[in-house]
């Protein structure tokens, strides 16, 4: 029983540090972007929760996978529309490829997903407006929030691991 209520206890204080990691993480992001004139930063603030982790173990590998996943499929999304163009029968043999790629790159299977999705939503964009261009400005644009959300993420996890640290972080710090 005293076993059951420590890990109830604990998980309470692992949720509520992680919802304050994204409370404060979303209202940097928010006023920032907003300042700057994005009006709808919504990839920054998806890399934050993404990426955001009480424990900064698990927040930095979070990082490099959905920041390398995003440049993958920017790549890949990007390189299809130079060299093909906006053209429906590409979409297929695009998400394919990228996933192809990604799965020989990163070595995080539960990550996979993000690369092909941006391919996707670089082509569908480029599409739906018929224009490469569209596609490109999407690419750069998502880019640009992702890296500043991951960053956000990384950088609320950090300093609140210094101020909160997680009972692991404790263990670790008793130990020096």
């Amino acid at each position: 029983m005293r076993t059951l209520f420590r890990l109830s206890l604990f998980r309470s204080i692992t949720g509520l540090r992680y919802a304050i990691d994204v409370f404060l993480g979303t209202l940097l992001i928010w006023l920032t972007l907003r300042s700057l004139g994005d009006r709808n930063p919504v990839w920054a603030i998806i890399s934050l929760i993404v990426v955001c982790d009480p424990d900064i173990s698990v927040a930095w590998p979070n990082f490099v996978s959905r920041f390398s996943n995003t440049l993958i499929g920017c790549t890949t999304g990007i390189l299809g529309l130079f060299i093909i163009g906006a053209k429906e029968w590409l979409l297929a043999p695009l998400l394919a490829s990228t996933i192809l790629i990604c799965t020989s790159i990163i070595k995080r299977p539960g990550s996979w997903k993000i690369a092909p999705a941006t391919s996707a939503l670089i082509l569908t964009s480029a599409l739906v407006e018929n224009s490469s261009l569209i596609g490109f400005e999407q690419a750069f644009h998502r880019v640009e929030e992702v890296l500043f959300g991951s960053l956000v993420a990384l950088l609320v996890s950090v300093v609140l691991s210094k101020i909160f640290p997680t009972s692991f972080e404790r263990k670790n710090i008793n130990k020096t």
